[in-house]
């Protein structure tokens, strides 16, 4: 059996009701692709911030350099940046001498600061690694690390939308032209199918596994229970926010994050945040400091009743998988769609642009012209 080498009949004409499909289409591209231009540049920021805090308040030790060595980076890339601006006007010569000579300043005269600002970095580290919003939600790493996944979501989503998904199109090119639209429908239907019992699968785990439902609970009680504990963890990441706000002026000012709140403050805080509205009156008295312990510090870090805080919101950022893999579900049905409106063509080399990319320089190619 050899492949169907018919060639295709021209193109059938757009049917008018799949026009709006079609814009929704490119709408929904567009967003998805600002989406991963902003989730990709949070990456690298958040990654960026984890390394220069790591860096800066690592001490320089006999058998730890790391501070050392980040600080001749930074020093080396700055001060040649800097000489590279200075000497632009100058002659090539002159200029390639500077900025080399910046750099090695740089490089060398790391070891003049290599204790500079360690404290100061450390304490802002300690403060939004082990008592800020972030630590709710597993620290800069974490963060990236879910950032990371949203992007290859959004890739997925968009690959989907453009036909560029894994696909196996062998079976695709013995059918006649006539054939592959009612056979890529089937595809992209059954490709839904299993992205949507997928978001079933990937809910109900986190459900049991992050939120505490039972396993043998009925669906609408997963739900339930996975509603109400994140009314109640987007209450804690308010209040915690709340905290990081009053908190960042004292660590900016280079004081410690913990010696600002005093027992008798958080005590005050508690009764009257609102978190009688969540908790039960024996939770809200578990969380409050001993009238003993009144004028002493206590950390800017809210306290679940009866649980960790540590986390806490990965749960809510674990709910990307479910809902991402919808998205890619409906990005397959409103393929299918397009394709019964003939608002695309499902020719197997379609996705792959192989006929453009084969004759595009035609017109200046010496041989065929």
């Amino acid at each position: 059996m050899t492949p169907n080498t018919e060639v295709s009949p021209a193109r059938r004409a757009p049917l008018a009701w799949g026009a709006p499909l079609a814009r929704l289409d490119g709408a929904w591209t567009h967003l998805e692709s600002l989406l991963c231009a902003v989730v990709l540049v949070a990456e690298i920021l958040a990654l960026c911030a984890w390394i220069a805090m790591k860096g800066l308040s690592t001490p320089t030790t006999a058998d730890n350099k790391a501070g050392l060595v980040f600080r001749a980076i930074v020093g080396a890339v700055a001060l040649g940046m800097l000489a590279d601006r200075l000497t632009r006007k100058s002659p090539e010569r002159v200029a390639r001498i500077a900025t080399l000579s910046a750099v090695g300043v740089g490089l060398l005269g790391s070891w003049a600061w290599r204790g500079s600002g360690i404290a100061y970095c450390s304490n802002f580290l300690n403060w939004y690694q082990d008592s800020s919003t972030l630590t709710l939600a597993g620290g800069l790493r974490g963060v990236a690390s879910h950032l990371t996944v949203w992007l290859a979501l959004l890739g997925a989503s968009l690959a989907t939308a453009s036909g560029k998904h894994i696909n196996i199109d062998i079976v695709m090119r013995f059918f006649k032209p006539g054939w592959r639209v009612p056979a890529a429908i089937a595809g992209w239907v059954a490709a839904a199918v299993v992205c949507f019992a997928a978001v079933v699968g990937f809910f109900d785990h986190i459900a049991i596994g992050n939120f505490g439902a039972k396993a043998d609970a009925t669906a609408s009680a997963k739900i339930e229970v996975v509603r109400d504990e994140l009314a109640d963890h987007m209450f804690l990441a308010r209040k915690q926010l709340g905290l990081d706000l009053r908190t960042l002026p004292h660590v900016v000012l280079g004081e410690r994050y913990d010696s600002w709140l005093r027992g008798a403050d958080w005590n005050a805080w508690i009764r009257d945040g609102g978190w009688s509205d969540h908790y039960s009156p024996a939770q809200v008295e578990s969380v409050l400091v001993p009238d003993a312990a009144a004028s002493d510090v206590h950390g800017p870090l809210v306290v679940v009743p009866g649980g960790t805080n540590r986390g806490i919101l990965e749960h809510a950022l674990n709910l990307m998988f479910p809902f991402g893999l919808a998205m890619i579900g409906l990005r397959f049905l409103l393929r299918a769609l397009l394709a019964a409106s003939f608002q695309i063509d499902v020719d197997p080399d379609a996705a792959h642009g192989e006929p453009d990319v084969a004759h595009a320089n035609d017109a200046t190619d010496p041989e065929v012209v």
